[in-house]
């Protein structure tokens, strides 16, 4: 078969696999039922990013997303609508469009209609129809539920308040926690029973953060950096702080006692300068017995987070989100990983997103840009097409559910 046919077909396998989503931020089913939702909704989230580079001002935006009348709200919205079309995140909302609602684009004559199909959609059973019956998803791991919710297809990924940088984050925490946090050991016995009620009341897998530079615990440095914010409540430390170090030598310490994954975002997002993955080094050195999840492959620094697959054996490499930034760079670095980092060590699909059809448009994405990889592999024989499968298979299913022990 030539290359285009091996994927085609590679493609169709891939559409009758279970799959585990392991990367979401999806609010439970009850909160988007009391939601309005309408056309623009399809359009929320990471498409704000693209409107806004595009060109639209901040309170533009908020009024496209805003309660006004529709047909108001689409006047502003339709001329930066043209300009993000060409976008993956505009294509993963038109294939989410086209499945469930019949429409391939938005426009004048259908935005009527199709808001009121998205509203007459919007009834309980919205998640099992689309996240089980469309996509074949068993479970999503979703960022910041706080307990396993709608049937099982939500599994709790906890995501909190967790770098103290300010005596607001810290009280943030102690409210959160109910519990008081006035000198630095109230605050690592925080960390530790922050980390036991993700695992024992929420039933959570893992613990996200945001990559920071860490260094190595100095209990001396870490006292008098808590007394300084708070001392001086408007104060913040700054991204290397000795603060930081040590709640996080705690989190660690309790992450290893519980078993739970250590998640960590890296990369795309504000200054991306500041989520460089190669800042997760000292804690995949210093914390063996920790399996840490590095999401998005680090992007734009990819290579870095390739070796850092290669070279520990304590790190997953996880593709959440990389379609939808770009299925030409996921493309890319999933043919490097395949090259570098053994197959068990490759999660596959994170939809990362709060609106639940789009996690279909991404999935479709994600399926074609798989697919055509390891049709590539099968083409110059480096893997036979039942070998492709299988890989696929453990990145969509297997290496998920192993990881988190789900």
């Amino acid at each position: 078969m030539d290359r285009t046919t091996l994927a085609q077909e590679l493609c169709r396998e891939l559409e009758k696999m279970v799959i585990i989503d392991a990367h979401e931020h999806l609010p439970s089913e009850q909160d988007r039922l009391a939601s309005e939702v309408d056309a623009l909704t399809m359009f929320s989230h990471y498409c704000k990013g693209d409107l806004a580079a595009a060109g639209m001002k901040a309170d533009t935006l908020e009024f496209v997303f805003s309660k006004a009348p529709l047909e108001q709200r689409w006047a502003a919205f339709k001329p930066y609508y043209q300009q993000i079309c060409n976008s993956t995140y505009a294509r993963a909302a038109h294939i989410a469009i086209e499945r469930f609602y019949g429409e391939e684009r938005l426009c004048d004559a259908n935005l009527l209609t199709l808001s009121e199909r998205i509203k007459a959609n919007n009834t309980s059973g919205l998640y099992k129809r689309v996240l089980r019956e469309a996509c074949g998803i068993e479970t999503c791991l979703t960022q910041g539920a706080d307990h396993p919710c709608d049937e099982g297809l939500m599994t709790p990924v906890h995501w909190t308040i967790n770098n103290p940088r300010s005596y607001a984050d810290i009280q943030a925490q102690a409210k959160s926690l109910k519990m008081p946090i006035e000198t630095l050991d109230d605050l690592l016995k925080a960390a530790a029973e922050l980390v036991r009620r993700i695992k024992q009341d929420y039933k959570g897998v893992g613990f996200k953060f945001f990559v920071f530079p860490m260094q190595r615990p100095d209990r001396v440095r870490a006292e008098a950096a808590f007394r300084n914010i708070r001392d001086n409540p408007d104060q913040r430390l700054p991204l290397q702080n000795a603060l930081s170090d040590i709640f996080f030598d705690a989190i660690f310490a309790a992450l290893k006692q519980h078993a739970l994954v250590g998640c960590i975002h890296t990369g795309y997002w504000g200054d991306f300068r500041d989520l460089h993955p190669a800042f997760a080094l000292y804690m995949l050195d210093n914390y063996p017995e920790v399996n840490f999840d590095l999401y998005h492959v680090g992007y734009p620094y990819v290579r870095e987070a390739i070796m850092m697959g290669k070279t520990r054996r304590n790190v997953w490499l996880n593709m959440c989100w990389t379609y939808l930034i770009s299925p030409g760079f996921a493309a890319e670095a999933l043919a490097e990983i395949l090259e570098m980092v053994p197959a068990n060590k490759i999660i596959g699909f994170g939809g990362d997103y709060f609106v639940v059809e789009k996690v279909y448009g991404h999935l479709v994405i994600a399926r074609k840009v798989i697919a055509n990889v390891l049709a590539g592999k099968v083409a110059d024989k480096d893997l036979t097409f039942d070998g492709a499968v299988a890989i696929a298979r453990k990145m969509l299913y297997d290496n998920p559910k192993a990881l988190y022990s789900l």
